[in-house]
């Protein structure tokens, strides 16, 4: 019986798209200015998600493999004042699907995150709740939803209800234990002792909660706060990293797939002089690496790739910078797991100038692609664009952000795809005997 052997067809992008529409890396100004997101052919179309008349605040994506999708939450400010979570699906090519809301009603929701589970093909989102609708106990709730969009019998749950205030909750799907994990920092009401960071374990066929309701991991200083935490799922070793800052330096902790802290426990990641603060953090899997990111006092980007061991690399990446502000990063690696990409906020013309979007390419050998333009500020009526947020998909990347409309106080949510200069697209055929 004869066997054919696997065939892997590798269709490469024309070389000319590396010669095309991309901006210097440390590009002036002026350059800056002049290198708008259409002429980069690896920029796809401006995406409208979400316009509506009130202020929309704090995107967050994530990637859906199995259907070829995105989702992308955020929170709702209302005239009133109150917040609510809301949803769009959009398709791998940036076609917009449904729009719903994730959570809504008297007490505001806020600061959402949301993370894919393959197995049951749908979210987890996970957002912080004014439980007493007076702002006096900040919560965090969660939700599942299917791919295709809210199901009534999948209702909101709690996840956490200290009496502490929980902020800023982040969230990502381990697949070997088919749970996720949520990570937040705790502030006690009268503001001591510090700050610090806790972690509840979700399981993800029913919300359950593995070993009761006891937190799960817990990150703290005697003296220092702990903040700003964010989280990535590693498969090939069944952990995670999570990533915070004492709004001085940053620091890393492993923790196994079932919550427990690797040997060696907190890390310093950047501890230089100076703050590095607002870290992000991507699990690139096939090399077996975390990819790191984080903006310093000047204040500029940098990224460091951390083993899977939890060892650095030596070399710390600056990333495209100039003489003005570069902020707010957030880091995705693609699907395969090969490549990242940093995405930040950018001032374009002076220490008070409008921000902009950027974004830079980082390859697991440790080079850098050219930084580029994702959106400019407009010219005349001042409009700027920020806190962007970004996800790898198959092939593209989707980065959001909030949209400012211009000679208004409304913002609204938009985003766009972004294809890698060089596009690898696997076909396996497969053996036939």
């Amino acid at each position: 019986m004869s066997v054919k052997r696997v065939l892997l067809v590798v269709l490469v992008a024309s070389a000319v798209m590396l010669a095309v529409g991309i901006a210097p890396t440390h590009a002036r100004l002026s350059e800056l200015a002049a290198t708008s997101a259409s002429a980069g052919p690896h920029l796809g179309g401006e995406i409208v998600i979400s316009a509506l008349d009130n202020e929309e605040h704090l995107p967050a994506v994530a990637y859906n493999w199995k259907d070829d999708e995105y989702l992308v939450v955020w929170h709702n400010k209302w005239g009133g004042g109150g917040r609510d979570i809301y949803a769009q699906r959009i398709t791998g090519q940036g076609e917009l699907k449904s729009w719903f809301a994730v959570s809504a009603g008297p007490q505001s929701r806020a600061q959402p995150s949301v993370a894919y589970d393959p197995v049951h093909d749908r979210y987890l989102v996970v957002w912080i709740h004014d439980i007493h609708g007076d702002g006096s106990d900040w919560n965090v709730s969660g939700r599942f939803i299917p791919w295709n969009g809210p199901d009534a019998g999948l209702t909101e749950f709690a996840i956490c209800t200290w009496g502490t205030h929980q902020w800023n909750p982040k969230v990502a799907y381990g697949r070997a234990v088919e749970e996720f994990l949520v990570v937040w920092n705790n502030e006690y009401q009268a503001g001591t002792p510090p700050m610090y960071i806790s972690g509840r374990r979700v399981k993800a066929a029913d919300g359950s909660f593995p070993g009761g309701t006891g937190s799960d991991l817990t990150i703290s200083h005697g003296t220092e706060n702990r903040v700003n935490p964010e989280v990535a799922y590693n498969l090939s070793r069944n952990e995670y990293l999570v990533v915070y800052d004492n709004t001085q330096d940053v620091f890393g902790t492993r923790f196994t797939g079932t919550g427990n802290p690797l040997a060696g426990g907190e890390f310093g990641i950047a501890g230089w002089l100076g703050a590095e603060t607002r870290p992000s953090v991507a699990a690139c899997r096939e090399t077996d690496q975390y990819l790191v990111a984080w903006q310093n006092p000047q204040p500029d980007i940098y990224a460091r790739f951390v083993d899977g061991d939890g060892s650095l690399d030596p070399i710390v990446l600056h990333l495209d910078y100039t003489s003005i502000r570069e902020v707010e990063p957030q880091v995705a690696c693609n699907a395969g797991g090969t490549q990242g990409l940093v995405v930040w906020q950018q001032q374009f013309s002076n220490l008070t100038g409008p921000y902009g979007v950027r974004g830079q390419f980082v390859n697991t050998d440790k080079t850098l692609g050219a930084a580029f333009t994702i959106m400019s500020p407009t010219s005349g009526v001042v409009a700027e664009f920020t806190t962007p947020a970004v996800a790898g998909g198959g092939v593209n990347y989707l980065t959001v952000w909030e949209h400012d409309r211009a000679s208004t106080a409304f913002q609204d949510i938009h985003g766009r795809l972004i294809t890698p200069h060089v596009v690898f697209l696997p076909l396996l055929l497969r053996n036939h005997q």
